[in-house]
Formats: structure tokens, C-alpha cells, sequence
């Protein structure tokens, strides 16, 4: 039961560093990480989904190179990069339909709101679309937002340290409690009292120690 007690504490451990580490890698190196799994999360602003994505959920999105075939299904939803008002942002809306731009000369990706049918006015070409829709999670998004922050960082470190502490103290204490349970255990039938003096430079001093019986074979 210790050893397996332990395994989940180390297992756990594992794993709370290693989210911790992969928070802080996409807070500072985020095309970095992006290079070596496809999924992302993002987190929704505004109330543009609702009621089906409440402002504040963190979505899933798994992340399409900007040169992959795309296919899209009327309704699905998408996550793209858009030009609101001069302003650069990520956008996460329903896709509808694709058009071809004479102005632009290539196709774009024409989206709207949940909710309503009204097209948006962005020109989404296929190097703006960043991934497809997996999943949200409700109002996590504002726990995102404040782990990749420096403060929310520096939090994280400091819970990670005090676990590992309290882990270390529990061990300690419990292997304490242990060897002082086995010499409050009273003498097995046939073991042997011996006194044993140690010298230091000072004085001499001695303790009585008490011998266990060997097992016969």
C-alpha cells in the first residue's frame, strides 16, 4: 500500500509539472509548441456564440496548416484570424458558405454568428482559417487567461513548489512514525539484549540494543 501510495504521488506530480511546464511553453513560445501537436485552446470574448458558447469558454481547436486541403460542412464551426475596424483578432464564428472575391481574387470563407443567419463582413481567405472546432469548456477561459499571465506563472510555480513540500514532509513523517512503531513493538521469544558503548573524544556512552531471533530455515 506505501509503495503504491507513493507511485500515485510521484504519478501526479508528473502530471501537474508537466501541465505547469506546457502552460508556461505556450505563454512563451507558442509557435514553438504549436509545431509539435495540432490542438490549441483559444478563448472566447465576447458573446458572438452565445447561448451554445458562453463569453469566457475555452475551446478546443485542432490546427490546420495553412496549406491542407479544407472541407467544410455548412454551420461547423471554425476559428480564424480577422481584421475588425483595423484591429487584428481571433475569431471564432459558424461557417456558412464560400464566395469568390473579385477583389481579392481567390475564394473566401463567408461566417456568422450563433444564433442569427446575418453573414460577417470579414473577407476570411484560407490562410486566415487557424482550426476547426472539438470541444469548449464554460467560463474556464478566464482560469487560461490568468495561467498565462506572468502572475498566474508565478502562482502556478509556487502551488507546484508547496505541493511537492507537503509531499515530502507527509514521507518524512509517516516513515517517522513507522521505525517508531517497530521499537515500541515488544521483544520476540529467543532475541538477546546486548550493551553497546560508543567513545566519543569527550566521554564514553552506551545504549542497550535489542537483537531479533534469526529465522530457522
Amino acid at each position: 500500500m506505501k509503495r503504491l501510495r507513493l507511485i500515485k504521488n510521484i504519478l501526479f506530480c508528473l502530471l501537474l509539472g508537466a501541465v505547469g511546464l506546457y502552460l508556461a511553453a505556450y505563454s512563451l513560445w507558442p509557435q514553438t509548441v504549436e509545431r509539435y501537436q495540432p490542438y490549441r485552446f483559444y478563448t472566447v470574448l465576447t458573446d458572438s456564440m452565445a447561448p451554445y458558447m458562453p463569453p469566457m469558454s475555452l475551446v478546443l481547436v485542432r490546427q490546420l496548416p495553412a496549406d491542407a486541403p479544407l472541407e467544410l460542412a455548412p454551420e461547423q464551426i471554425i476559428t480564424f484570424r480577422a481584421d475588425r475596424f483595423g484591429q487584428r483578432i481571433i475569431q471564432t464564428h459558424r461557417f456558412s458558405h464560400t464566395e469568390w472575391d473579385e477583389e481579392l481574387g481567390q475564394t473566401i470563407y463567408r461566417t456568422h454568428p450563433e444564433g442569427t443567419t446575418d453573414l460577417d463582413f470579414y473577407k476570411t481567405t484560407r490562410q486566415d482559417i487557424l482550426g476547426v472546432y472539438v470541444f469548449h469548456l464554460p467560463w474556464l477561459g478566464k482560469v487560461m487567461l490568468f495561467l498565462q499571465s506572468p502572475w498566474g506563472l508565478v502562482l502556478l510555480g509556487e502551488q507546484l513548489v508547496i505541493f511537492l513540500v507537503n509531499h515530502l514532509i507527509k514521507a518524512r513523517w509517516a516513515e517517522r512514525e513507522q521505525q517508531e512503531q517497530k521499537r515500541e513493538q515488544p521483544p520476540q521469544a529467543g532475541g538477546s539484549w546486548r550493551f553497546r558503548r560508543g567513545c566519543a573524544p569527550a566521554a564514553c556512552s552506551g545504549r542497550w540494543r535489542y537483537t531479533a531471533p534469526k529465522a530457522r530455515s
